[in-house]
């Protein structure tokens, strides 16, 4: 028998106990040894239960309770119990051609963070690679059906083993990145998603997916304002430059430099006058150093920087 066959059946007698359960006709301890007999049991049943308790099956069921209720003091009590069990058996059913989503739910997640100044390297489940900068996380839950993964935080270089039979799927915001396989950076930066792609194509869509793109080798887009910029063409250096601690910036507002510093820092960066944020710099600067980044950023651009045990704080000159 296939571990596929097999999976079924467990699901299928899982389903049965649950109707079981529902129509108040249970042998406490068949259920108990059937709950013993093989790992994962006790998991399975009470997924397929949670899914019985769901709003929309549930509200079905109530309806048909009330259908019953009125001609109930006529029933035989064997014909309730029937009907019981019948809504039973249907919500069964439900459970079982909902399970696909049951199974990818119970996959427990892979969670992977770092600290300021931070850069680690680590494995998903299904071979891929990733890097993240500091400040970082992500949440990856990946199955046989499925890569799904979150950048909750920060920024993260993936490295994506290809398969056709499972896209890999990765959301930050109000951002959506799809590939088969292929090495792309992403980062959150304040209200804006940034994507960089280093090998392949990227499709990179939002929520609603209406203003997808496809990104190819070597170009960038941004998401802001809920709006997916035109692929541009980056020269000259790679895109995750701050695995080696480097920021290179061409004409960039302040306010999209700052998210790149403050992952390399655990004092809070602010700025007192919204005003500074528009300010646009060019430079190539050292992130470990993110001190002395915003106080020669202020020589240049002319603010200045005020420096406490917990923050820097940015003001006009």
């Amino acid at each position: 028998m296939t571990a596929d066959y097999l999976q079924d059946q467990e699901d299928e007698e899982a389903a049965l106990w649950v109707a079981r359960h529902m129509s108040g006709v249970v042998d406490a301890t068949a259920f108990a040894h059937w709950l013993a007999g093989a790992p994962g049991r006790r998991a399975t049943f009470d997924a397929l239960w949670a899914t019985c308790m769901d709003d929309a099956v549930t509200q079905g069921l109530l309806l048909h309770e009330r259908q019953a209720r009125a001609p109930e003091r006529d029933w035989p009590r064997h014909g309730r119990r029937a009907a019981i069990g019948m809504a039973a058996a249907a919500c069964a059913a439900v459970a079982v051609f909902s399970w696909p989503q049951l199974r990818s739910a119970m996959t427990p997640a892979q969670e992977f963070a770092t600290a300021a100044g931070e850069v680690r390297s680590f494995t998903l489940a299904d071979g891929s690679r990733v890097v993240l900068n500091g400040a970082s996380r992500i949440r990856a839950k990946i199955d046989d059906g499925r890569r799904d993964v979150a950048l909750e935080a920060g920024e993260a270089l993936f490295d994506v083993e290809h398969d056709e039979g499972r896209p890999f799927r990765v959301s930050a915001g109000q951002g959506r990145v799809t590939v088969l396989g292929t090495r792309f950076d992403l980062a959150r930066n304040g209200d804006s998603v940034d994507l960089a792609v280093e090998r392949g194509l990227v499709r990179f869509g939002t929520d609603g997916d209406a203003s997808a793109v496809l990104v190819p080798a070597a170009h960038r887009s941004v998401l802001a304002d809920g709006r997916i910029a035109t692929p541009m063409a980056f020269v000259g250096s790679s895109a995750s430059d701050w695995r080696d601690g480097w920021l290179q910036v061409a004409d960039m507002p302040l306010a999209q430099v700052l998210p790149h510093l403050q992952r390399w820092t655990g004092r809070a960066i602010t700025v007192t006058d919204p005003v500074l944020l528009r300010k646009r710099v060019a430079g190539r600067f050292r992130l470990s150093q993110p001190g002395v980044v915003l106080e020669n950023l202020g020589v240049l651009y002319g603010f200045k920087v005020r420096q406490t045990e917990q923050a820097y704080i940015l003001e006009r000159s």
